[in-house]
């Protein structure tokens, strides 16, 4: 698929504008905060998804109810490519968060040494993280994002399914719907097999695992949340402001 030229310049208008936030963020003195606030505003989710089990908008749908910021796997791709987009959102991420981050991640610290592309991708998807309030979907982020506040989800339904949907949303046969879908399920199993020598499927890597056959993507979205609000010991928080859109 060709990249629309206007893709990229949307996501440097859409980056500069995130990284104004976390400085207003972070330069905003709370009156009082508790420690439910704290949590959730430092939590992090993450998606992985089978081809086709909409695991995208499911994340869309997550960061408008949080009013969160969701990442894509394109548009953490395009940051960790482009260096200046890059130095934007690593800059203020130190050595020493970064040597904390190694010490408890599931990922090879000697490929981060040795493989370029692989070194942006794990400073661009730490430094999201570490910022907290953000839905981040695909590129193996369930094994970079070790953080206690972190919840990782792999949204998935039955392959029969997610064809005869492909097939019916591109107007295909089942036959050429098959043969894009595994193509893409193998594309994805086989990079996280390449950069963390893992199973995509293998249900120990995710805190959560979302069956999307007969759920739309509303229950779905709220499931993680609720699951997340579990996992944090706290209810989730009634964040309805409009003006801060995902990425």
């Amino acid at each position: 698929m060709i990249k629309s030229v206007e893709e990229p310049i949307r996501w440097q208008s859409l980056v500069d504008r995130q990284v104004e936030l976390w400085k207003q963020r972070e330069q905003e003195v709370p009156e009082t905060e508790d420690r439910e606030q704290i949590l959730w505003k430092s939590a992090v989710i993450t998606i992985s998804r089978a081809y086709g089990a909409r695991g995208y908008r499911i994340g869309e749908l997550i960061a408008k109810r949080l009013n969160w910021q969701v990442y894509s796997r394109k548009l953490v791709e395009h940051i960790a490519e482009t260096s200046k987009l890059r130095h934007k959102i690593v800059s203020d991420f130190d050595e020493k968060k970064k040597s904390q981050w190694f010490s408890s991640s599931l990922f090879n610290p000697n490929a981060y040494s040795s493989d370029k592309h692989y070194r942006h991708l794990i400073q661009v998807i730490l430094s999201i993280a570490d910022h907290g309030q953000a839905v981040i979907v695909g590129r193996g982020a369930n094994f970079i994002t070790e953080k206690e506040n972190a919840i990782h989800v792999r949204v998935t339904a039955p392959l029969k399914h997610r064809i005869e949907r492909y097939a019916n949303k591109m107007k295909l046969s089942y036959k050429e719907a098959r043969k894009i879908v595994e193509s893409k399920d193998r594309e994805r199993a086989d990079y996280i097999k390449h950069y963390f020598n893992a199973d995509i499927a293998d249900p120990n890597h995710y805190h959560l695992v979302v069956n999307v056959e007969h759920l739309t993507n509303e229950q779905a979205a709220r499931i993680i949340t609720t699951s997340l609000g579990i996992k944090l010991g706290s209810p989730t928080p009634d964040n309805t402001m409009p003006d801060n859109p995902p990425l």
